[in-house]
């Protein structure tokens, strides 16, 4: 019999490598072992046995590049190299295990919990003034794509042994030191939302995670290169399919610091591989030596050793914002990475192609892609010339869909201009200087939006959401399309959305470059509440800065607000080269595109099977597989700000429904209701994995 729901995961297995099974240790385990792990948890550790056991005692030579020493005086290594020979002392020793002289409970303390949160899927419509608390209001969803019957078949249908799901300690999803078992998870996680790595040579096997308890954390085998231990730190926050509360405050902590104890590692690691044996005993002999080689493995049979530290340096970039909400770190990382591609000459054309070709555009570009994303989000002027004309490499290439990276590097830098628009804006409207630069700039930037939305409006969004990614790399095009389509729509909003709204703050956090609502009286009983901005006309602005009866909000909506200020800003509202109503409809399309594209986004497929309907972490969960590498999620704050503008608009202005009007008003209402769901579920889908992005959905 044929099984009804093809895309339902399978129960994942450990990987078996050829080694002894002795190898893996018992820290280990699958779903059919969780129920023994709490008896399990103090056992003894069966220790990885080599076929020459290692010496206690490396030289300086071979530790500093991470190959096997024989400690002969001098080592074979040294001899080989003709170098010199030093002896230290090891702090550590042994096999290359992590020990007591570094748990990962040293990182405990850099993770907060987060307590979990679980809400119904809200029965009623959605409210304005629900969006002015923490987090603007922004709740958690139940999954919306299920229907009745779907939800019953995804219970009963198949029997699940409950003893399986008996977990008493939290798990984090681990592939130890399998290169090979890492880059299968990163094409099926990672690649296609975050294409650094060339295209696979084959659709991926089925994911096979291991499973961490965090009560057998003193031992376990750690990635060895900087790249794997970066996407193995990416990985870890996804949650373990084998974990039956994944949302639950210990779970959420422990993935966190297993995390962030791999991040940290793969920092180590980039360091380890730039260090000179020479600098330790002869500093001087280290000047006059060229760099020295790495000797190991390559992680990627198509990428050169080389760029593989920029590549974890990129990936942790993303981790710093979307993890950890560390944007200063996220933009040191980013530019650390753009330093060492530029002096590899990555950025630059080279009319010699060999097997690395392809690898190196794709780390330029991505690189590229992650310095403009550092200054989108934080806010600030790029680092660099991010338009300069030196930048002369080819773009990568998508078999399925050559146009797609060129798209997607145009949006990246449409979103720039728009932001470099809002702060010269911002910078001028303070200083209450002339702002006839800043309005022909807008006009400018519209003009160039414009078309390049239009155009964007042409492309297919009739794609499976799970499908899995393959040589071509169908899924991958789909996603860089949607992503460039979030873009672009959220530079528009950038562009017009003063205009049409005065920047009118509705959230309570900062977000991005949207302003947020000043603290409130801890004794003040009363919501503020949005209206002042409705109160006119579509086409005038507010007569007042901030009112008191009414605890309505407007520009400048402070109340230090000086009557000067607010007579500035009225006198410059009719010098816009788009009126107030104009502003206000291109804002609230591009909204609702964002909205869409966010629902078009590609889903991970564990399974590697073809299906249509998202998959589920494990069969008995309720959460569909987390997207990840979401360093555009302010996009989505860009369109839920303009949904809630417009949906307090019509609330004011159309408060009964019933007239001439009641079609027309339902209707909207129903479109921006759905547009808000649609981004409420992406960041509930987001925060899955990564916890800075909790904050922006409350």
């Amino acid at each position: 019999m044929l099984n009804p729901h093809p895309h339902r995961v399978p129960v994942p297995l450990p990987f078996r490598p050829p080694a002894s099974p002795a190898s893996q240790g018992s820290l280990f385990f699958t779903m059919a072992e969780a129920t023994e792990a709490p008896s399990r948890a103090s056992a003894s550790l069966p220790r990885k046995k080599f076929a020459v056991p290692p010496v206690k005692i490396a030289c300086l030579s071979c530790r500093a590049s991470r190959t096997r020493c024989n400690g002969g005086q001098p080592c074979a290594s040294c001899v080989t190299k003709d170098r010199e020979c030093v002896y230290k002392p090891s702090r550590r020793g042994g096999p290359r295990i992590r020990k007591k002289s570094r748990p990962l409970s040293d990182y405990q303390d850099l993770a907060t919990s987060l307590p979990p949160k679980v809400e119904e899927l809200p029965q009623h419509d959605l409210q304005v003034e629900e969006y002015i608390g923490p987090g603007a209001g922004l709740k958690l969803l139940a999954d919306v794509f299920q229907d009745s019957d779907a939800i019953y078949d995804h219970l009963f249908q198949s029997p699940v042994n409950e003893s399986s799901f008996n977990i008493q300690i939290p798990v984090a999803r681990t592939y130890g030191n399998n290169d090979s078992a890492i880059l299968n998870a990163y094409y099926i996680w990672i690649h296609p939302y975050f294409p650094i790595l060339p295209p696979p040579e084959q659709v991926p096997v089925l994911d096979q995670p291991l499973a961490l308890a965090e009560t057998q954390s003193d031992s376990f085998q750690e990635p060895l290169s900087a790249i794997s231990l970066a996407i193995s730190a990416i990985l870890a926050l996804v949650p373990s399919p084998v974990d039956s509360n994944p949302s639950s405050e210990d779970s959420v902590r422990w993935r966190r610091t297993y995390s962030q104890f791999l991040a940290k590692t793969a920092l180590e690691s980039i360091e380890n591989e730039s260090e000179r044996p020479e600098s330790s005993v002869d500093p001087s002999k280290a000047l006059d030596d060229a760099d020295g080689e790495v000797l190991r493995a390559q992680f990627h049979p198509s990428v050169p050793l080389e760029v593989e530290s920029i590549i974890a340096l990129d990936l942790l970039s993303v981790y710093e914002y979307a993890q950890r909400g560390n944007m200063k770190k996220m933009r040191a990382r980013a530019g650390a990475a753009l330093v060492a591609a530029m002096s590899l000459f990555l950025h630059t054309k080279n009319d010699v192609e060999d097997s690395y070709s392809e690898a190196r555009r794709r780390v330029w570009w991505m690189t590229y892609i992650c310095v403009c994303q550092g200054s989108i989000v934080s806010n600030t002027p790029p680092t660099f010339e991010a338009f300069g004309s030196s930048y002369t490499a080819r773009y990568p290439t998508i078999e399925s869909d050559p146009q797609a990276w060129p798209a997607f590097v145009r949006s990246q830098q449409a979103i720039l201009a728009a932001t470099q628009f809002v702060i010269d804006f911002n910078k001028v409207r303070k200083a209450e200087g002339d702002m006839t630069r800043i309005y022909n700039r807008m006009r400018e930037l519209e003009g160039l939006l414009e078309p390049l939305i239009t155009q964007s409006e042409s492309w297919s969004t009739n794609y499976s959401l799970t499908q899995p990614v393959d040589h071509s790399e169908a899924t991958v095009a789909h996603a860089l399309r949607c992503m460039s389509r979030i873009k672009l729509n959220s530079a528009r909003i950038k562009v017009h959305r003063y205009c049409a709204f005065f920047d009118v703050a509705v959230f309570t956090s900062k977000h991005c470059d949207l302003a947020s609502l000043p603290k409130q009286d801890p004794h003040g009983s009363e919501p503020q509440r949005l209206g002042a901005c409705c109160m006119t006309t579509m086409h005038s602005p507010p007569p007042s800065a901030y009112s008191r009866s009414s605890r309505s909000l407007s520009p400048g909506s402070s109340e230090n607000s000086s009557p000067g200020m607010n007579e500035h800003i009225q006198s410059n509202i009719s010098d816009f080269p788009f009126s107030r109503h104009e502003s206000s409809r291109i804002c609230l399309k591009a909204a609702l595109n964002i909205a869409s594209m966010f629902d078009a986004m590609p889903y991970p497929n564990p399974a590697s099977q073809f299906c249509e309907n998202p998959i589920y972490l494990n069969p008995r969960s309720t959460m569909i597989t987390p997207r990840t590498m979401p360093s555009f999620a302010c996009c989505a704050m860009q369109s839920s700000y303009a949904l809630l503008m417009v949906k307090d608009r019509i609330e004011t202005i159309y408060p009964k429904t019933n007239g001439s009007n009641s079609v027309l008003v339902d209707n909207l209402r129903d479109r921006l209701q759905q547009g808000l769901l649609s981004v409420l579920a992406t960041l509930e889908n987001y925060a899955t994995a990564f916890e800075a992005l909790g904050g922006m959905r409350g």
